[in-house]
């Protein structure tokens, strides 16, 4: 059985162009901040830090 993982964001979106979000995501479990250009790219950082955290964490037998 997996162990779930829960990660926190903030995310500041500071324009609107080209039809997509720019801005920044900061992890909140974390000391990191990473702007982004796209939402594309928004949900790619956030998929690759849940999916490193899962990786990363311990299943205790019951």
């Amino acid at each position: 059985m997996e162990k779930e993982v829960q990660q926190s964001f903030l995310v500041d979106i500071k324009f609107l162009r080209n039809s997509t979000w720019q801005g920044s995501v900061k992890w909140l479990n974390e000391d990191k901040k990473q702007n982004f250009r796209s939402l594309l790219e928004l949900i790619k950082l956030i998929d690759e830090t849940l999916e490193t955290s899962q990786d990363n964490a311990v299943a205790w037998e019951e």
